[in-house]
């Protein structure tokens, strides 16, 4: 009797945590898309606030209903207008789309141009918006539509993530196709940012909320991300962990930190100089203001919580301390050091694909492949000017020679590693996008994880092309990690 017990209890806590792993099977992700150096954003410093939705589709950009298997979600956005024939509170884009401008990842480009948006742009109007978009819209270079696709080409964009269940992700379906998909935008009471605390609040009540003092009464983008961040520290069940989406290198400026209203105030020096100089009492509350309750770090946020590895080694690590047993908290302090670093990279490993990537430089202009540096460092755009930019029919981009005389050459990550494409073109657009990566600064680089599959396709190109000399091929002990 008693081993059937056993057997019973046993049973019943299998299906207890077959339920709990089954009803937390999906995220919310709240977006936080850095500031642009153009438009309002260069006055405010704001940025964007988006929704990721991982178990909730699109039925059309203004429709919802439940992903099936194999779909990744999408994400909602919110803008005063979109420039489409009605006018509608948001649309819905599936997640690649929004980030990339393409439905698979593997189809991202190597370079961000205003040309090669501009087709992404228009592939996805002509694929998914239909008649939704047949007016001005169509031809509108400012329709704000166009800014739901490939965001990534001009900023940076942090997520922070926490678990849902179906029963979540069902209500808020009903209660967004119930509640019609009207626009009343209003920039101080009902922004972007306002939206994306609606739909986040729907999930957790109360999770997100307004900084009333330091955005003078607004809702910013920055807020809302410190106030649900904070929430979701203190629910270790909600396994919350913060992914960075970088910006592709190309033409478009860099973006900047979204900074809150007083923020800006006292770090813009556009602002911060005449209030000096006009108003140095105001600029000293607004400076005590932003420095006593207003600092909020995302970059920070990411280094402690790239993983949701790392949130259950903090839960037992917080249970090992309440038990006095030092070896195991040691030992999961250890493990999340080792959980960030397999996420984030060392600083050693960044600096082993550093040197290597300045031995493939040398060697390139050895190879008699560029004339110099910097030549070979500037060598896509000038690729770009002298060939045809085309796309497949899955967003794929290729470059053809305007007289036909050249092989085409693939300009995203999986086209360029093509046996159709110029392995020695190609070669040079990766190692100069490779390049570009790594000599950024550490906040707006790839994290690991994506600079990994760009790393993937350099060496396959190279391999291609250049002979194998000793000591130039990249081993495992040159920085880390030749994967």
């Amino acid at each position: 009797m008693k081993k059937r017990s056993k057997s019973l209890i046993l049973a019943w806590l299998a299906c207890v945590l077959l339920a709990l792993s089954s009803a937390a099977c999906a995220d919310v992700g709240l977006m936080l898309n850095e500031a642009l150096r153009i438009g309002a954003s260069k006055w405010t410093g704001a940025g964007h606030s988006a929704v990721y939705l991982s178990n909730v589709c699109a039925a059309s950009p203004v429709e919802l209903r439940p992903c099936l298997p194999g779909e990744n979600g999408v994400v909602l956005t919110n803008y005063r207008d979109f420039g489409e024939d009605r006018l509608y509170q948001w649309n819905a884009i599936p997640l690649n789309l929004y980030l990339y401008g393409v439905e698979d990842e593997s189809e991202r480009s190597l370079y961000a141009s205003a040309t090669v948006r501009w087709m992404l742009q228009e592939r996805y109007r002509q694929k998914y918006l239909g008649s939704m978009c047949k007016g001005k819209c169509v031809t509108d270079p400012d329709a704000l539509w166009r800014e739901a696709v490939a965001a990534t080409f001009e900023r940076d964009i942090y997520m922070f993530r926490v678990k849902t269940t179906p029963e979540q992700d069902r209500a808020m379906i009903e209660k967004y196709n119930r509640a019609g998909n009207v626009g009343h935008y209003n920039g101080f009471t009902n922004n972007c940012a306002d939206f994306v605390a609606q739909v986040v609040n729907t999930y957790f009540p109360g999770s997100t909320r307004a900084d009333r003092v330091n955005d003078f009464w607004m809702t910013s983008p920055k807020a809302i991300a410190k106030s649900f961040t904070h929430y979701a520290m203190k629910h270790p069940e909600l396994e919350f962990r913060v992914v960075r989406y970088s910006q592709i290198p190309g033409e478009f400026k860099p973006s900047r930190d979204n900074r809150k209203g007083t923020e800006e105030l006292y770090r813009g020096n556009r602002w911060r100089v005449p209030l000096a100089i006009l108003r140095p009492q105001e600029l000293l509350i607004f400076a005590s203001s932003y420095l006593v309750s207003g600092r909020f770090n995302p970059e920070l946020e990411l280094r402690r919580r790239p993983v949701e590895e790392v949130i259950a080694l903090q839960t037992e690590m917080r249970l090992a301390r309440a038990r006095h047993d030092s070896t195991a908290e040691q030992e999961c302090r250890q493990k999340i050091i080792a959980a960030r670093s397999n996420a984030l990279g060392t600083a050693e490993e960044w600096a082993g694909y550093t040197h290597t990537v300045r031995q493939y430089e040398a060697e390139a202009i050895t190879q008699g492949y560029a004339r110099d540096l910097e030549s070979l460092r500037s060598a896509t755009p000038k690729i770009l000017a002298q060939r045809w930019i085309t796309m497949d029919a899955r967003g794929g981009l290729w470059l053809s020679s305007r007289d036909g005389r050249s092989p085409k050459v693939g300009l995203s990550l999986r086209t360029v590693a093509e046996g159709s494409s110029d392995a020695r073109v190609g070669y040079l657009l990766a190692l100069s996008y490779v390049g570009d990566e790594l000599r950024r600064k550490p906040k707006n680089r790839e994290t690991l994880e994506f600079f990994r599959k760009d790393w993937q396709v350099l060496e396959q190109l190279r391999g291609q092309i250049i002979p194998v000399v000793a000591g130039t091929r990249r081993t495992e002990s040159a920085g880390g990690s030749a994967q």
